[in-house]
């Protein structure tokens, strides 16, 4: 994890030469010559060559300029026409959720059929007390979700405990509730949000509704400790940088309490072991806490370099799947239906000013366009009460924004995040959210382009592990979804919102970059390649602007270097 450059890059790159200097103090360590370095800057340079010393970046131009940085000692490295990018910034993740929901069989498909065989397959080869699973998809239940009764059939002795796609929901069979002991008496876990699905005499389905509900189920069934997320978080830490990402942005700690998990994270920064930048989140879906003093406590016992608590994350709304997401017009498939706000609008205003005039920045799930006009509202309210500061108040998911909207992401200096790996028509959104809101609505879905256009900031957040249809955290796939509008293995169908709503390129790598660095108030220290920033870099085997759009994620990582030092390597 703490190799050096030099320990094993060279093994696979060539050695230029042992650069030479009458300078009796050198500075560089590794200069990165014959590069296609995108410096992703405020001017979008394209140079050649880097120097790095310790964790910083002293050199970015032209590999004859090098000769004022280098000297005896300096590693120059022949990047033979590979391309260079600031280490890909995620601006909306769950790293620490998930190493509890990605564990057990991967159950993403659109085919029944081959859904129960994967189940069954599961429940004949595991030994496992708790059969686990994640990635159950929606648009395969047409007619009602998915029961207990249809995994009794399967496993009946064991619990069976199966994440949906979005995280927000669960399919357990009945031995899962026997031993959570939830039965047509158990009264709902926060009523009107998270509840446990019922049938006509009000006996529990199997299906479960949002993230209280279920962990009362799952901390039934196994013992969620800090050591046991450990583990799971540890191994996708490391895929992490495999995808070239340097850092996150946590939007919400699960499974265990808030403390714990960043304290987790502290432990593998003390280790070493911590291969990005961890910038987290207060979580806050309760309206009867006030969030300000736990932020405030966290932001204070966790800043180190690696890992910091720094925002206050909203809970706005849910999503169109559930019919919580909140919008400007009614659901088309239940007109009348008007569903609350998971915290009370008056309660969030209040808790947006109070935090920015502490200098505590938001993020907010903001699934409907009501619930982005809301926040919206809120923040400028903010900035007409108290005093003037540098904001980096940010909006997560914007699946759909009014067009009214769209000028003030740039007016109040809010950014835009969303996921790229969701923009495209995929089977949920032909399906459920055409149903819930129709054909233009879902057309008009992620307007990144026209936000963009008119001066606001668009960053790219994975939300990984939930989604709507498929699962994703790298950010190469991110990009090729953004820049096609269409899902791989899917060119069939249109791009969502047609040609005109694919991302540029030069934009989709921005909000990667600097955007979302933008997005978490750090782009004075990384999201760019600039002398005095973070040596954070991805290096490519192909400059993907001399690459088919639809052909980005087949590009290789070659390797990722986080604050100067070696976090990946390919294999040979």
């Amino acid at each position: 994890m703490k190799k050096f450059i030099a320990v094993s890059v060279l093994a696979a790159l060539p050695v230029f030469a042992q650069a030479q200097s009458n300078r009796l103090n050198p500075t560089a360590d590794y200069a990165l010559i014959n590069g296609r370095v995108h410096t992703m800057d405020a001017d979008s340079r394209v140079v050649s060559a880097v120097g790095i010393e310790g964790d910083k970046i002293v050199y970015v131009g032209e590999a004859d300029g090098l000769k004022n940085v280098i000297g005896i000692g300096t590693e120059v490295i022949d990047l033979e026409g590979r391309m260079v990018l600031p280490g890909f910034v995620d601006g909306h993740i769950h790293a620490a959720a998930g190493g509890l929901i990605m564990l057990g069989v991967d159950l993403q498909t659109d085919d029944k059929d081959e859904l129960f065989a994967r189940i069954r397959q599961e429940v004949e080869t595991s030994t496992d007390d708790v059969i686990l699973g994640y990635g159950v998809r929606f648009n395969p239940w047409t007619d009602g979700n998915p029961t207990a009764a249809m995994l009794d059939e399967i496993e009946s002795d064991r619990p069976v405990y199966f994440w949906t796609i979005d995280g927000h929901s669960a399919w357990v069979n009945s031995r899962a509730l026997e031993l959570a002991g939830i039965d047509k008496d158990t009264p709902e876990t926060v009523p009107g949000f998270s509840f446990f699905e019922r049938d006509a005499d009000g006996n529990p389905t199997g299906w479960i509704v949002e993230i209280p509900a279920q962990m009362q189920v799952l901390t039934s069934l196994i013992d969620v400790t800090p050591d046991f997320m450990a583990e799971g978080v540890g191994q996708w830490l490391q895929r992490f940088a495999a995808a070239g990402i340097t850092t996150v942005h946590d939007h919400g700690i699960q499974g265990m309490s808030q403390l714990e998990g960043f304290q987790m994270m502290a432990d593998f920064e003390a280790k070493g072991e911590l291969p990005v930048r961890f910038v987290g989140s207060y979580y806050w879906n309760d309206g009867n806490i006030d969030p300000l003093p736990g932020t405030i406590e966290l932001r204070e016992q966790f800043n180190s370099d690696l890992v910091q608590a720094q925002y206050l994350k909203i809970n706005m709304d849910g999503g169109d799947d559930k019919w919580n997401a909140l919008y400007v017009d009614p659901y088309n498939d239940k007109p009348d239906l008007v569903p609350d706000p998971i915290i009370p609008f008056d309660i969030v205003r209040d808790a947006v000013i109070r935090a920015d005039a502490a200098g505590i920045n938001v993020t907010c799930h903001c699934f409907g366009d009501l619930a982005v006009r809301t926040l919206l509202d809120a923040i400028e309210t903010a900035i007409e009460v108290n005093p003037p500061r540098e904001r980096a108040h940010k909006i997560t998911h914007g699946t759909l924004i009014h067009p009214d909207d769209y000028a003030r992401f740039a007016e109040l200096g809010v950014i835009y995040d969303s996921s790229g790996a969701w923009m495209s028509l995929d089977p949920l959104l032909q399906t459920v959210s055409t149903s819930r809101l129709g054909v233009d609505r879902v057309q008009a879905m992620f307007p990144v382009n026209p936000i963009a256009e008119a001066g606001g900031v668009f960053s790219f957040g994975s939300d990984w592990p939930v989604s709507g249809y498929v699962s994703e955290y790298r950010p190469l796939m991110a990009i090729e979804t953004g820049a096609m509008r269409q899902l791989r293995g899917r060119r069939d169908v249109a791009p969502l919102g047609g040609e005109a709503a694919r991302l540029p390129l030069q934009l989709a790598l921005e909000a990667h970059t600097i955007n979302a660095a933008i997005g978490m108030g750090l782009q004075s220290s990384i999201g760019s390649l600039e002398v005095g920033k973070k040596a954070d870099i991805v290096v490519l085997e192909q400059d993907l602007f001399q690459v088919e759009p639809g052909q980005i994620s087949d590009v290789e990582v070659a390797y990722t270097i986080m604050n100067g030092q070696l976090t990946y390597e390919k294999p040979e």
